[in-house]
């Protein structure tokens, strides 16, 4: 009985975990379709104006990107939406990068550490 648990364990480390699927939201597919993302042959700039000006990048359905000055300081606002009386308005999820931040972020993903530890889940 317990050489037959210690073959299960030993067999059990040997084996490799099949890779997890993300779950997509329909409504993340819907706009990527709808923007032309999926394929990457987009020709025309995904960049879309708020009310206030400030330029922003459709993420999904509920989420955006945002670029914007805060006190003279550049910002980089990855947030969900909502509306509210016919306007799409920020919501309190979300966070607020520096430029510095930002620059530190992006280029963890050019260099393909955060795919890295993502495939390594």
């Amino acid at each position: 009985e317990s050489s037959r648990a210690l073959r299960h364990i030993s067999t059990m480390s040997l084996q490799q975990e099949k890779p997890k699927k993300r779950k997509v939201d329909e409504a993340e597919t819907d706009v990527k379709e709808e923007k032309g993302i999926a394929g990457g042959d987009e020709e025309e700039s995904p960049v879309l104006k708020n009310d206030d000006g400030d330029s922003f990048f459709e993420l999904s359905a509920k989420r955006r990107c945002t670029v914007r000055k805060f006190k003279n300081q550049v910002l980089i606002d990855i947030r969900e939406v909502y509306d509210k009386d016919g306007k799409t308005l920020p919501g309190k999820k979300g966070i607020s990068l520096t430029k510095d931040q930002y620059e530190t972020l992006r280029d963890l993903v050019l260099k393909g550490h955060i795919d890295k530890e993502i495939e390594a889940l």
